[in-house]
């Protein structure tokens, strides 16, 4: 009898040094050894993004194979459309470069033409998200209106950064299923100077403040009566504002519920990472295994902890796979959010 299972060991452990991935594990390590690794992030310095992405940089290196340099330079524009393009098109394409983006971006080509033309998310591959998030729509707390039924009578003003960015798809959408009459006001760099304006008057809201940014910077607003939420959005009601109706809550129309799907892709996808089309898989792979291993290594978790960061990751699979579900949808639900997001511009 010992004859086979001796037979049996020894063709499996032939088996497993024949195997090809401890050689590919050697390539990428090889490959990274003494190199350097970009994360451009297509956001302003100071907010939410820039956080998110700086704080998995520091704690990136140690995981890649062959444990290179990581550093950090902000690329903003066009909702992040800059550093995504310059990924997509310009960078190059070996692993060295990798992109944090505006949660929109992976989205932003299925309703803006010029972003069309400058990256097809089907063909990116997609690093994992730290965690989605939930946003609140707030306005002043002065502001006459208090409930969604009476800003459909009175114009709200709010920041909402640039076209292509959530919070002015987000007002829009919300114009268009529930009659709101919000006025979006774009050239507000990013949220900080959007609310240092609502706090000076100029505006009278922002449509989508993450949850765990009121934590962490804007809950005393909150607590004083400055700041008053007015809709949810996201997975699931937040019961630190009660008040404040989920957004599926308000629409019942079939149509418009697969539109605030739509909308709603890049709260699910979060706070998204990219490496460009032709990267060799084994080093995407690689990456995609680094950013999963930060999330679970305790020195990153204690240092979101401090910041009030919220990890609960989305995998590089499941990146992906949102993307293709997004890019797959009727094209009568496309066309109206992108008939929606044109009438915003």
């Amino acid at each position: 009898m010992r004859a086979p299972v001796t037979a049996l060991w020894t063709a499996l452990c032939a088996a497993i040094t024949s195997s090809p991935a401890p050689a590919l594990a050697d390539s990428v390590s090889d490959f990274y050894r003494g190199k350097t690794v970009t994360v451009l992030i297509g956001n302003t310095a100071g907010g939410t993004y820039d956080l998110y992405a700086r704080t998995i940089a520091r704690h990136l290196s140690p995981h890649i194979p062959g444990s290179p340099t990581v550093i950090v330079q902000n690329m903003p524009g066009a909702a992040s459309l800059v550093a995504a393009g310059h990924v997509y098109n310009v960078a190059p394409q070996d692993g060295t470069i990798l992109a944090g983006l505006a949660s929109t971006l992976p989205f932003q080509p299925l309703i803006d033409p010029v972003a069309a033309q400058k990256l097809d998310p089907v063909k990116v591959n997609w690093l994992p998200s730290p965690s989605s998030y939930g946003v609140i729509m707030l306005v002043r707390g002065d502001f006459p209106a208090r409930t969604v039924a009476q800003m459909k009578e009175r114009e709200t003003a709010m920041a909402t950064i640039s076209p292509g960015m959530l919070p002015a798809v987000l007002a829009a959408t919300a114009n268009a299923t529930l009659g709101t009459k919000i006025r979006s006001i774009n050239g507000h760099p990013d949220l900080a100077s959007s609310l240092l304006a609502l706090d000076r008057g100029e505006i009278d809201g922002y449509p989508t403040v993450p949850y765990d940014a009121i934590k962490r910077v804007y809950a005393k607003k909150f607590e004083e009566g400055k700041y008053r939420a007015m809709i949810q959005f996201g997975a699931e009601k937040s019961p630190d504002f009660p008040d404040a109706p989920l957004i599926t809550d308000l629409v019942s129309n079939p149509e418009d519920r697969m539109l605030w799907e739509l909308v709603m892709g890049s709260l699910k996808a979060g706070y998204s990472f990219m490496m460009g089309p032709n990267v060799p898989k084994e080093r995407a792979l690689a990456m995609r295994r680094a950013f999963m291993d930060v999330f679970a290594d305790p020195k990153f978790l204690a240092d979101a902890e401090k910041a009030t960061l919220n990890i609960a990751p989305v995998s590089g699979e499941k990146m992906e796979a949102m993307v293709k579900e997004a890019y797959s949808m009727p094209e009568p639900v496309i066309a109206r959010l992108r008939a929606i997001y044109m009438q915003g511009r």
